[in-house]
């Protein structure tokens, strides 16, 4: 009897936490890290509290990433290693190849490969299509739309290959060179194939691993609103034989951000958007002018702290974030840097 392995998304994480909000000035140098500057590591403590599930990793997770550079100043490799059960150690590897970078996650302890991953860039060196395939036989698709520097469109397209392919995409909005919000198209295009009079499609709510029964359907063709329940959803897929595959959806946790920024602060290294996309992707899909000070969403908000130091880096960033069913957690950062 087969069996699909769930392909859960995170979404650009990155993606998913930004808010908006207070009017405090901050105090720290508006200038940016100087050039010959580079990220040599960091490490993130996230502190859990308040009606989180049980089946959320317990307090004071503690990870460390190490960055390593080729000869012209790319991201070589990334190490990981940490405390969270949900995740390995691991190694991340980065090959380019003209206008395709693939990148490689290897289990440290045994060497096998566990994910492989395929970036392609445009004539100005941005990103355009993430292609994840996944585990088994499933995969999302993203493909990147920008004005100028600046981020304008998402479009994600997840498929198990032989039950579900579902499409759906957020629009950027941006004001003086930072993102003003992100704007949900509101539906979900999914489409089933190889349908059988016995196949049963379950739809659910996902809130932090814990399901609710959203509805029972079967058709070939269906356009959901997922941002109405507020929350990511998983469809599953079972046959005569009890054969499942399974799919998480959308791949946004957050719903419907919009972005303050630190006005008085330049964009440097350690930026919470960028220090997010530079670890998943090697590089910054979020281009912005200024430091991101807070994200708030229909189900989320994050307030965003840096302590900065005499010569303009960030040698500290803290997120606190509460959900509305007032899960509070806290991830802080501490950063280290090299000079080349």
């Amino acid at each position: 009897m087969k069996k699909y392995t769930p392909l859960l998304i995170a979404g650009l994480v990155s993606l998913g936490t930004i808010i908006s909000s207070s009017c405090k000035k901050t105090i720290h140098s508006n200038a940016p890290t100087p050039n010959n500057v580079r990220l040599l590591s960091y490490t993130r403590i996230t502190s859990l509290t308040t009606n989180v599930p049980k089946s959320v990793p317990g307090n004071n997770i503690t990870e460390s990433f190490r960055f390593y550079y080729d000869d012209i100043n790319r991201v070589s490799q990334i190490v990981y290693t940490g405390n969270n059960s949900f995740e390995i150690n691991k190694r991340i590897d980065f090959d380019y190849f003209s206008d395709t970078t693939v990148k490689s996650i290897t289990d440290i302890v045994t060497g096998i490969v566990v994910e492989r991953d395929t970036f392609i860039r445009n004539s100005d060196g941005y990103i355009t299509t993430a292609y994840f395939p996944g585990i088994g036989k499933s995969g999302i698709r993203y493909n990147f739309d920008y004005y100028g520097k600046l981020l304008t469109r998402i479009k994600a397209t997840a498929t198990d290959w032989n039950h579900i392919t579902m499409n759906a995409q957020v629009t950027y909005t941006s004001v003086n060179g930072d993102l003003l919000k992100q704007n949900p198209e509101g539906k979900l295009k999914t489409e089933f194939y190889n349908l059988t009079p016995s196949l049963n499609i379950d739809w659910l709510n996902n809130t932090m691993g814990l399901y609710t029964r959203i509805e029972d359907l079967k058709a070939s063709e269906y356009t959901f609103q997922p941002y109405d329940h507020k929350a990511p959803f998983e469809v599953f897929i079972q046959d005569a034989l009890q054969d499942t595959a399974r799919l998480s959806y959308p791949a946004w946790d957050w719903v419907g951000e919009s972005y303050h920024f630190y006005t008085e602060d330049a964009i440097r290294i350690g930026d919470y958007m960028q220090l997010e996309s530079f670890t998943r992707y090697g590089d910054n899909i979020f281009r912005n002018n200024h430091l991101v000070e807070s994200i708030s969403a229909t189900n989320k908000n994050a307030y965003i702290h840096y302590v900065i130091d005499a010569e303009s880096k960030i040698t500290q960033m803290k997120v606190d974030i509460k959900d509305n069913v007032l899960n509070k957690y806290t991830l802080t950062y501490d950063l280290q840097y090299e000079k080349y």
